[in-house]
């Protein structure tokens, strides 16, 4: 994650919306899209960024039902009592109004809420909430606020080291609390486990297990969806009979299981299958393998990303639009995927 700062088309998106930094949030809309739609797209570093609005508009169009992005504790309440909303109440209103539902992943907390030690600077909001009662009311408090928001996801990759600089343990018992935090505030939302990568550096290969079997938290009761990522054909089947199997052995196995991350880049340079060069690649990519995570039993499936950033190194052009929010071939691709498939 990285530091923001509003932009000229994020202030014209609150402009129009007509929200402050403190009024209350937006009300119940005309309501978002059917909760059945399989299909969604995940947002990268820098969101929300001038094009949000345009790629939220293009991903509607295109028939995608979800949008799933970050909304970190520390962005919100940078300072304790001191809470802004108003980038948040744009963004959502926006996505609720083309009939987009977000999955709002939320974690990160400021430096004055988390256990970081002194001189952690930037990465202090990798590690756990030091207060509990803090955590939890900006959970409850910002659940509440967006009715149309039901899918709430606590943290990103977890079992990757230093995405989350904390325990399996301690892991379990922040998702209970967030979890108690989600449900209070909306019966209706549900608990989305931290998409985890299966992969990568990774803080304990048998972290799924070892949340699953916490005997003081054990996580299965405090979430109501499975989430893994996935990127390389070849893992897809084993992380899919992995997560399966490992729910099922600790009682979850009636839970649907998402990937909300996978994806291919357009440019060459970071492309790895040779099968699969270039902007048409990578649209080919997206036709081969999303309808085959639906076939090895995913419910929900999202493309990572919606659109380029520059300044995503390794990972800038796993778009469905270009830096421009012009539509790329992988874009037309998915669009054409959802109406086949409708």
């Amino acid at each position: 994650m990285r530091r923001w700062t509003l932009t000229l088309g994020l202030l014209s998106l609150i402009a129009c919306h007509g929200s402050s930094p403190t009024t209350p949030g937006p009300g119940p809309g005309p309501g978002p899209g059917p909760a059945d739609n399989p299909w969604g797209v995940s947002n990268g570093a820098g969101f929300p960024s001038p094009l949000t609005s345009q790629a939220f508009e293009l991903a509607a169009q295109a028939g995608i039902g979800f949008v799933r992005f970050a909304m970190g504790q520390g962005r919100v309440e940078p300072q304790p009592g001191v809470q802004n909303y108003a980038i948040w109440d744009a963004v959502i209103s926006r996505a609720v109004a083309l009939g987009l539902r977000p999955l709002v992943q939320i974690g990160w907390p400021p430096p004055w809420n988390s256990t970081a030690p002194p001189g952690a600077g930037e990465d202090a909001i990798f590690y756990p909430p030091k207060s509990e009662s803090a955590w939890r009311d900006f959970v409850a408090r910002t659940v509440a606020r967006y009715p149309d928001v039901l899918y709430w996801e606590f943290w990103n990759e977890p079992d990757l080291l230093g995405a989350w600089r904390g325990t399996p343990a301690q892991y379990a018992y922040w998702l209970g609390v967030t979890a108690r935090a989600v449900r209070g505030a909306n019966p209706r939302a549900k608990v989305v486990l931290g998409g985890l990568a299966l992969g990568g550096q990774r803080l304990d290969p048998n972290f799924l297990e070892d949340i699953l079997g916490d005997p003081q938290y054990p996580a299965g009761p405090n979430f109501d969806v499975m989430n893994f990522h996935v990127y390389r054909p070849e893992r897809m089947g084993p992380g899919m009979d992995y997560v399966r199997s490992t729910l099922a052995r600790f009682g979850a196995g009636d839970k649907p299981i998402w990937v909300t991350e996978t994806g291919y880049p357009s440019d060459p340079t970071e492309q790895w299958d040779p099968r699969y060069r270039g902007p048409e690649g990578q649209a080919q990519w997206l036709r081969d393998h999303l309808p085959y995570l639906r076939s090895l039993g995913a419910a929900k499936v999202f493309w990572f990303k919606l659109h380029d950033a520059d300044n995503d190194s390794g990972i800038r052009t796993y778009g469905l639009l270009d830096s421009d929010g012009r539509p790329k071939p992988a874009y037309d691709a998915y669009r054409d995927l959802i109406r086949s498939i409708q």
